[in-house]
């Protein structure tokens, strides 16, 4: 039986969803300190838990899905964006302070910071390559960081406001939402080489594209400014297919012959069938963005 957890950002929690049923079966509180709310934003996987990169607490969560509660917290730094994990460390970006850092899940400290461009956004790792891709919405760059001496070693130049950048599946190709976020164009998802970092192409797409996920063949895009999801041949770097589903989705991911995406205006998760585009939709908490399948 597999779930699906989704951060609930304005509402300090984690919804869980039976992924076959598409029900939802419960909620994962995080730990407030007095009045200070946490804002789950990203999160991730770490052997039998979940990692969540918290935007209002500057801190990450260790939590127990199995028993549905949050064991640990510790602070970060300011406004936790996102979060992978390799191996004993966790990678987390921090938007206000612009930087990346690492922190060692055995001694439960910060082991070394490392700045990232400003505003880092989103992260994504290559663990065949041990390379990160971090992606920095204000200097509009993505920063491409060898996790085996945790040093910077790219910079690319990529378009206006871009939201999300991730790995393909075979290690080759970095894809990039240029969201143009605050305009009325359409925004783009630009696909570089990772070997040269030259540019493939660019996609046009929806209205303010915040998010993605990927298969071997296919790249999904949330268009948040316009209810709609893009999908993108990644070998003929073409946009084949735009499913209008309403509202401001955000988070995505894709299970099966479905997508799962996070509605931001209504709150709602949308289970979408590929071909049919037949929608289902179920209430989560406030604000959904990070999703993760276990």
């Amino acid at each position: 039986m597999s779930y699906l957890y989704i951060c609930n950002t304005s509402c300090d929690s984690l919804s869980i969803v039976d992924i076959e049923s598409f029900q939802m079966t419960g909620y994962i509180a995080l730990f407030r300190d007095t009045k200070e709310k946490v804002g789950p934003h990203g999160l991730c996987r770490y052997k039998n838990y979940i990692l969540t990169a918290n935007n209002y607490s500057n801190s990450l969560s260790i939590v127990e899905p199995y028993i549905g509660r949050e064991l640990e917290s510790y602070f970060i730094g300011m406004h936790c964006n996102d979060i992978v994990t390799k191996d004993n460390t966790a990678y987390i970006i921090c938007g206000e302070s612009n930087s990346l850092v690492s922190f060692d899940m055995e001694q439960k400290r910060i082991a070394e910071l490392l700045p990232c461009g400003s505003n880092p956004h989103s992260i994504d790792m290559d663990k065949e390559r041990k390379e990160l891709v971090i992606c920095s919405m204000e200097s509009q760059s993505i920063t491409l960081v060898d996790t085996s001496d945790f040093t910077c070693h790219r910079q690319i130049r990529v378009g206006d406001y871009p939201t999300s950048a991730l790995f393909s599946i075979d290690g080759q190709k970095v894809m990039v939402c240029e969201s143009n976020l605050g305009t009325e164009g359409r925004g783009s998802v630009a696909f570089f080489a990772v070997k040269g970092c030259k540019l493939i192409n660019r996609v046009p797409v929806g209205n303010s594209p915040v998010a993605m996920c990927c298969d071997k063949s296919y790249c999904y895009v949330s268009n948040y400014g316009e209810g709609s999801i893009s999908i993108i041949d990644i070998n003929g770097s073409r946009e084949i297919k735009r499913i209008n589903v309403g509202g401001m989705p955000r988070g995505i991911l894709k299970y099966g012959d479905y997508i799962y995406v996070g509605d931001q205006y209504k709150n709602l998760l949308l289970k979408i069938h590929l071909r049919s585009e037949i929608k289902k939709a179920i209430p989560l908490g406030g604000e959904p963005t990070g999703m993760l399948l276990i």
